[in-house]
């Protein structure tokens, strides 16, 4: 589906967008005057995602795509290109956090982990990237996490999904900068939305008791926001940010501090 209304000043594909945080940064950035691509696999509200920020007199897109599935991501961004004409800034955050309990973990759930949250955004950056270098540059966004740096047997597939995605990272980035592709990854730490309550009332029984316990030990006291997210997002994603390329944005608090 595709809403077409507003100027454009770049576009943008967010990965993970039908809801939560990648609702979130789509929601900024559109703000921001960028073409909008919401994508992930729940049809109805993503559709409802671009009808929304369309209403604002932004231009959306929206494209379901699996990133588990290769398929999916050459489209996503093929169909990108078709519409808009051109791929300025990916952001990569779609991710699944599945239950793991520790010293349980079947090689179908890493494997499952892996093929979204780490081969996802290898393949999206493989097929934008050719865009980006005929364009002379742009901007791809990883979002990760604390826990590659904390360590742990309940989230094992998922910390070490994230921690080849940072590597990821650190090598487009080297790699890129000939061709002004600028490569950032932000660290997000406990995130109140939905997709995170339903799994803390899977693994710990009361989701929102949990997170509010963990708030109270954080340094600042209190859990980030999707939109304190978006923000860092925006910030990357700006004629600001036109010198920083392969830097660990760190925005949990204060969850881990090095």
């Amino acid at each position: 589906m595709t809403v077409t209304k507003g100027a454009v000043n770049r576009v943008v594909v967010i990965t993970g967008s039908t809801g939560g945080m990648g609702e979130g940064i789509a929601r900024r950035l559109a703000r921001d005057s960028m073409a909008v691509v919401i994508s992930g696999r729940r049809t109805r509200e993503g559709e409802q995602v671009a009808r929304d920020i369309a209403s604002t007199g932004a231009r959306a897109l929206f494209v379901r795509a699996d990133m588990s599935s290769e398929p999916d991501c050459i489209g996503l961004i093929r169909s990108t290109i078709e519409h808009f004409g051109r791929l300025d800034v990916l952001v990569n955050n779609a991710a699944i956090t599945p239950e793991e309990p520790p010293g349980e973990q079947s090689v179908e759930l890493w494997d499952d982990v892996f093929a979204v949250n780490a081969r996802g955004p290898f393949l999206c950056c493989r097929e934008a990237i050719p865009h980006m270098r005929r364009q002379g540059g742009g901007r791809i966004i990883n979002i990760g996490s604390t826990v590659p740096f904390r360590g742990g047997l309940e989230r094992l597939a998922y910390g070490s999904s994230k921690g080849a995605l940072l590597a990821l990272t650190k090598s487009l980035a080297r790699g890129l900068t000939p061709d002004r592709i600028l490569v950032n990854w932000v660290a997000v730490g406990w995130v109140a939305t939905p997709g995170e309550l339903r799994l803390r009332d899977i693994t710990n029984g009361d989701g929102r008791k949990f997170l509010e316990e963990t708030a109270e030990q954080l340094p600042l006291g209190r859990l980030e926001t999707v939109e304190e997210i978006a923000a860092g997002v925006s910030y990357l994603a700006s004629e600001e940010a036109a010198h920083v390329t392969g830097c660990e944005l760190n925005i949990s608090g204060g969850l881990w501090m090095r």
